[in-house]
């Protein structure tokens, strides 16, 4: 693929040029052919040309105005023309938006961004350029990183910015303050993604980083606008700690300064931010890179630009960086990043979003695209849960499957009344959560007493005992899931112990649930007791469908790592066909006969011909691929429903971290965590608790080591799907499997 940027490349600014760098690095990171747009006009060029606009020196000679050239302004221009050059792989040469039009240029996406490229100020007014209006109909175009450089768009300006962004198929911004006003003129959803430079670990600058030869420990000052409050910190800071000023501007104006990088190329000034002392910045790259490269650093806001600094640090946790007033200061600590490691992991969790949207609008994926029904969320928001679908009076709503093998709800515009029933119903819109009362929840870990029944269930063996009730005593029903004749995973339902068995054990595969709902209606309607039992998702989804509470429902929750796609499965299913020549009839994911924790139990996979595979579960290609998150449905990156945030009248699943938490309850056979979330619950508990053994815990123990916020959207994933119908299952599952590599 071939992908055009445009941006203020030109500019003889270190955040702009590294900004432009960092965006092309990692576009070829991810082997996009990528080029930098050489789109640069006269009110970009000229704030920086030694002989115009700030950097001229004007003299006049017999009444005549000369200008001539100032040598620092002259060495800068030539160190930052240089590094373009040499940098950046530079597409064409473009003074007007004229010249841009004319040129054709034949690129499969274009670009646009970061920084503030859509700050009528910085561009002029309206420049069409940086709305992509040069590009012809087809190509992929959006946005990455945009800045408005403040929280409004002038009116001025709405209809133009209106009528361009209807083409764009992506938009993102670089400021949380950008994202209501865009999303107002564009119509359409707005993400909020990193600065390109926060892309980048530290260890990529090194491809271009240089280290001025500075022989004393120095306090770097990168100060963009002058402000008198910044010298008299640095001053103060510098007298305090004996440490000599190198600074960025061409004068001198601190009482111990020993150098400027005034005239510096972009690679000096991150060798300058890493072996500094200290950091005092009022510019939002100088922010950036002293995170990156961990040095202690304060930031005093830019008059016009520190929200975009603000920004940043809140979601970093890093406020106590910021330095309104000179008079704040107390401490030295205010400088020290006290936990790096944190900090690395929750710029790896910000980075891996943003990846996430670039990557995600180059390939011009659907998951950020609005679902096709009334609901109007976005498609990596659907859970799949078929409250919509089941709900609908007219019929109006099918699930298809997508290219990744999960079914998503499309509407037949001919058939629907727009009720709105289906959107009431999403649970993306009311999530159906329990709202805890006094003394609940209440949380135990447990294990069935007879260690027969224990054995074949994935943990505890708490199911078993709750269907046996509910069928022999409540002569009821239990929803479940099972392993349909080709080994397809669908909700079924049972009124007996023996189709009940086909229900136990993990099936880590999304299921179909198609036309549960309304049977489960029409028992309860008839005064019959169901046990229904699902993912949160699921359980919630029935809630949503059946609109009130009936006595004789009782809803088993279980604990969700991710739900799996069933494509992936079918797949990999096939693969084991062929190679065993006979056809898989049961896969049981967690057989405990070599021990119940995830490192010591077997993949046990039985064919038709009668023979047995059984593999270390951990390390097969298939676990491994799910338990990294790597097959995973979308929505399960953004799901509601974990921790203490439940949907069943109880949650059940494995208590992981037992053998910390309580040794007396860990023999490797498997410890089931039980939370009661209601009264409801409770009854359910309190007619079978003689069958277990139990000790109480708290949800802090319970979610240790349990899954206790939404599973990570890997990138890994998003290359897993592009080649899965391009790659054996097999070779392709094993490609990320990080045990085996």
């Amino acid at each position: 693929m071939k992908a055009g940027v445009i941006t203020f490349h030109s500019a003889h600014n270190f955040g702009a040029t590294l900004q432009t760098w960092a965006l092309q690095k990692v576009l070829k990171n991810y082997n996009i052919e990528a080029s930098v747009i050489n789109y640069h006009p006269g009110i970009i060029d000229d704030l920086y040309n030694p002989l115009k606009g700030k950097y001229g020196i004007e003299k006049k000679i017999a009444g005549i105005k000369l200008r001539y050239q100032n040598p620092k302004s002259l060495e800068r221009d030539h160190n930052y023309i240089s590094f373009i050059r040499n940098n950046f792989k530079l597409l064409g040469d473009y003074t007007a938006y004229e010249e841009l039009e004319a040129a054709g240029l034949d690129l499969d996406a274009y670009i646009v961004g970061s920084d503030q490229v859509w700050n009528s100020e910085h561009i002029g007014g309206f420049d069409p350029a940086y709305f992509l209006d040069f590009v012809k109909p087809g190509p992929l175009k959006f946005s990455y990183a945009a800045s408005i450089g403040r929280d409004y768009i002038l009116p001025i300006y709405h209809d133009n910015i209106r009528n361009s962004l209807k083409s764009f198929t992506a938009i993102s911004v670089r400021e949380k303050s950008a994202k209501k006003p865009v999303k107002k003129l564009a119509g359409k959803e707005v993400d909020v993604v990193l600065d390109p430079t926060l892309l980048l670990p530290r260890e990529e600058y090194e491809e271009i980083k240089t280290t001025p030869y500075i022989k004393d420990k120095y306090i770097f000052v990168y100060m963009i606008e002058h402000n008198p409050d910044v010298v008299t910190f640095a001053n103060k800071v510098s007298t305090a700690t004996g440490l000599p000023i190198v600074q960025r501007r061409p004068n001198k104006i601190f009482k111990n300064e020993i150098a400027s990088c005034y005239t510096s190329a972009p690679g000096d000034f991150l060798g300058l931010i890493e072996n500094a002392e200290y950091v005092i910045t009022n510019s939002f790259h100088g922010t950036v890179f002293s995170i990156i490269y961990e040095t202690p650093f304060i930031s005093m806001l830019h008059s016009n630009t520190g929200s975009r600094t603000v920004d940043l640090l809140k979601s970093l946790n890093m406020e106590s960086h910021l330095l309104y007033n000179t008079d704040d200061f107390t401490d030295f600590l205010q400088f020290r990043i006290d936990n790096p490691e944190k900090l690395r992991k929750k710029i790896l969790e910000l980075r891996q979003f943003s990846l996430l949207f670039l990557l995600d609008a180059l390939k011009n994926n659907d998951r950020q695209k609005i679902v096709a029904c009334p609901t109007q969320i976005r498609k990596h928001e659907c859970y799949g849960c078929y409250a919509c679908k089941e709900i609908c009076p007219a019929n109006a709503i099918i699930m298809e499957e997508d290219a990744e093998g999960f079914r998503y709800p499309v509407v037949d515009e001919e058939k629907c009344i727009n009720c709105g029933v289906c959107n009431k119903a999403c649970i993306r819109k009311t999530s159906h959560k329990i709202e805890y009362q006094e003394d609940y929840p209440k949380v135990y870990a447990v294990m069935n007493k007879q260690e027969e029944v224990r054995m074949k269930s994935s943990s505890g063996a708490i199911f078993p005992e709750l269907a046996k009730y509910v069928i022999e005593e409540k002569k009821g029903y239990v929803v479940g899931v099972k392993y349909d004749k080709d080994m397809k995973v669908v909700f079924s339902i049972a009124d007996n112990m023996e189709d009940v068995k086909a229900f136990y054990g993990s099936k880590y595969v999304k299921s179909d649930i198609e036309g549960i709902f309304p049977k489960v209606k029409q028992f309860l309607n008839d005064n019959r007791t169901v046990l229904y039992s699902g993912l949160p998702c699921e359980c919630a989804a029935l809630r949503s469908y059946l609109k009130k509470d009936y006595e004789n429902l009782f809803i088993c929750e279980i604990l969700c790592h991710a739900a799996p796609s069933p494509k992936v499965f079918k797949k990999y299913l096939d693969y084991l066909n062929k190679k065993f020549h006979s056809k898989v009839v049961n896969l049981t994911f967690r057989n405990k006969s070599t021990g119940w924790l995830i490192h010591k139990c077997s993949m046990v996979i039985e064919f038709e011909n009668g023979k047995i595979l059984s593999v270390n579960a951990r390390k097969n290609n298939y676990f491994r691929a799910f338990l990294n998150d790597y097959i995973s449905r979308p929505s399960c990156s953004s799901c509601e429903y974990t921790f203490n945030n439940r949907a069943g009248d109880i949650t059940v699943g494995d208590f992981w971290g037992i053998i910390d938490s309580d040794p007396s309850m860990f023999d490797d056979k498997g410890v089931s965590l039980i939370t009661i979330n209601d009264d409801k619950g409770s009854k359910m508990w309190d007619n079978i608790k003689d069958n277990f053994i139990c000790k109480e815990s708290d949800m802090a123990k319970a979610f240790k080591k349990n899954h206790n916020k939404p599973s990570s959207f890997k990138l890994e994933r998003l290359e897993l799907f592009d080649r899965l119908d391009k790659a054996p299952i097999d070779n392709l599952l094993k490609k990320y499997n990080d045990l085996k590599n």
